[in-house]
């Protein structure tokens, strides 16, 4: 039986056996995501890393631990499951889902948001994290007023 998510993942078809530490690292860390664990980044990010999302672009690891703290403010709850990766070289492509819970989104129901993170790594640690996902999906669906005209401006999309 598997003692953590990274072995959990390895024993599953499409997961390389060859994996980093740092894959590991990544998918213990983001297992419970929480601002208490934001002080443990340099664990596995670079001094110099640069991370970029739907929202914000930044450079260092200080400027992460800052954004990451801004992002978990009022989150209840914050974890992610990783599903498949695929390797290219030195760079690797995690899929995942976040599953969040904020009282100010979906009435504090649990959101779930598909998204893929892009790493590339330096001395063992990800020195480069590119993160693609639906940001209207994972926010603006779920505030009341404009989560109704995004409703209704994808309903006029979708030919009769």
């Amino acid at each position: 039986m598997a003692e953590n998510k990274a072995e959990e993942l390895a024993e599953q078809e499409n997961y390389p056996e060859d994996y980093p530490e740092t894959i590991q690292r990544l998918v213990d860390y983001y297992d419970e995501f929480s601002d208490v664990k934001i002080d443990e980044l340099d664990k596995l990010y670079h001094e110099d890393v640069t991370f970029i999302d739907p929202i914000h672009q930044l450079h260092g690891l200080d400027d992460l631990k800052s954004y990451f703290k801004g992002t978990m403010e009022g989150v209840e709850q914050c974890h992610f499951v990783f599903t498949d990766y695929a390797q290219n070289n030195d760079q690797w492509f995690v899929n995942w889902q976040m599953r969040l819970c904020h009282p100010k989104l979906a009435n504090g129901s649990e959101i779930v948001v598909p998204g893929v993170s892009h790493l590339e790594f330096e001395d063992d640690k990800i020195i480069k994290q590119r993160d693609y996902y639906d940001l209207g999906a994972m926010i603006y669906e779920h505030i009341t007023l404009l989560g109704y005209i995004i409703g209704k401006v994808k309903a006029r999309m979708v030919p009769e």
